[in-house]
């Protein structure tokens, strides 16, 4: 275990650094548009942005497959396999962002349409902008292979310092266009412009860091291999879906009921998502470490005990993120973007980081399913939960406005947590042995913890009277 230890800390580590990268570039790209272009344009600039989430479903998770096939196949020291899984994916994500292509098209035809309330002059704009995003995007999914590649060999540092130099390179271009003061689309065109220099420089890594790399045009296609990757990504798409319901669909509900307030909710989701999105890169080598271990019978009797610390990590690590959202939002959110937004996005804010910490208290649960091919038997919870958050998300949001909305996504992780406790805890008894104890641990011990400091904070901030 020791080793396990080792190599999760030093992966770890790194996708925690990477992770900082990526939330202050998500913080600092709508701090510098909001404060430069008007509200309807910058609605316009968010609601642009969500082509990004329905481009990337046609990643089909391959980039967590193909890692997850790489460990498994470098820990048996298969170079062979390894080749083949390599090539296997490859053809899989040129025909995914060749499709991705048209889709970009096709969205910026049809994509416009479904804002009433968007101004005629915007039109045009919107189109274009949106078709930059999303071809950028297309492209962008071909990085996908050299990040799963890296993931898969436990060399986490390799893509991320790529990552962080493009996010880099990318802020840098936006906010010399702010300072030009260039408008939405010449923005929005230095935006995809930095999304492409990513899949280019993996690309170009990968070839000269592995010799092996520039000889797979000449290795024979596994039909049996690629058909078995397709299977796996079939049940990552299911939850690729769910997760696009939770994360997207709000805006697009709010762009339609209330166009005006778009840019405040988009503010409030992407302090929700960063937030969760640095949890999710402590802890993505869960997953090759698990599929590691999985590989090897003697290992396997230790994925309980690993499950449950790192649950219990997540549950107390995601209490102190929501303790400090409580006690610091409103002077957080003023400082971010103003006080305009900001006093529009703070209680968006409060009910989507809550949300959002709610539902990722089981990702170390969902991780180790996708490490050990567990997770079909998690797949209707999955649906249910993307189902239940565009229900609630649509009728709350019709009954209540803008506030609906971000309570939608919190019914939905409601239903998501109590699915993969009541339901699939019971079904995976390789992970989750003693379903009751695993529950209490990783999940009721810590709220009980941290009920008294949730309730003194809201106290303190304003939020309720006792």
């Amino acid at each position: 275990m020791t080793e396990v230890v080792r190599r999760w800390a030093s992966n770890s580590a790194m996708n925690v650094i990477g992770g900082l990268s990526a939330a202050a570039f998500n913080l600092l790209v709508p701090g510098i548009i909001s404060r430069h272009l008007p509200t309807e344009q910058f609605a316009v600039w968010s609601l642009s942005l969500q082509i990004v989430a329905y481009v990337n479903l046609l990643g089909l998770g391959l980039q967590t497959a193909a890692a997850r096939f790489i460990a498994q196949a470098h820990e048996r020291q298969d170079s062979r396999r390894l080749q083949q899984t390599v090539r296997a994916c490859q053809t899989i994500s040129r025909f995914t962002a060749g499709l991705g292509l048209l889709l970009a098209l096709a969205l910026a035809l049809l994509y416009p349409q479904a804002f009433p309330d968007l101004p005629p002059g915007l039109v045009g704009d919107f189109q274009w902008a949106v078709f930059f995003v999303g071809a950028s995007s297309a492209l962008q999914l071909l990085a996908m292979v050299p990040m799963g590649v890296y993931q898969g060999l436990h060399s986490n540092r390799s893509f991320v310092s790529v990552q962080i130099l493009v996010r880099a390179l990318t802020l840098i271009l936006i906010a010399i266009g702010a300072r030009a003061s260039f408008g939405l689309l010449a923005l929005t065109a230095l935006f995809s412009l930095g999304n492409l220099l990513l899949p280019l420089l993996l690309a170009l890594r990968l070839t000269r860091q592995f010799d092996w790399v520039r000889g797979l045009a000449s290795v024979k296609l596994d039909r049996a291999l690629l058909r078995e990757l397709l299977s796996y990504c079939g049940t990552l798409s299911v939850w690729s879906i769910s997760m696009l319901l939770v994360n997207s669909v709000g805006t697009l509900v709010v762009g339609r009921i209330a166009f005006h307030m778009t840019g405040a909710y988009s503010i409030a989701l992407v302090a929700a998502t960063v937030l969760a999105g640095l949890l999710g890169a402590l802890l993505a080598p869960l997953l090759t470490t698990a599929a590691a271990m999985h590989s090897q019978e003697s290992q396997r009797a230790g994925l309980p005990a690993l499950l449950n610390r790192a649950t219990v990590f997540s549950s107390v690590l995601l209490h102190g993120l929501f303790l400090c959202t409580l006690l610091f939002h409103g002077w957080v959110l003023q400082r971010w973007v103003g006080a305009s937004y900001g006093a529009q996005a703070g209680d968006l804010l409060l009910i989507l980081v809550g949300a959002h910490c709610l539902r990722n208290m089981a990702a170390p649960y969902a991780l180790m399913l996708l490490a050990t091919g567990l997770n079909r038997r998690a797949l209707w919870t999955g649906v249910a939960e993307g189902l239940a958050n565009l229900l609630a998300t649509l009728a709350l949001g019709l009954w209540l406005g803008v506030s609906g909305v971000a309570l939608g996504t919190l019914v939905g992780a409601v239903v998501g947590i109590l699915g993969s406790l009541l339901l699939n805890a019971r079904k995976t008894e390789e992970l989750t042995p003693r379903p009751g104890t695993f529950t209490f641990q990783g999940f009721v011990a810590p709220a009980l913890a941290f009920l008294p400091l949730h309730l003194a904070a809201a106290w303190y901030a304003g939020l309720i009277k006792l």
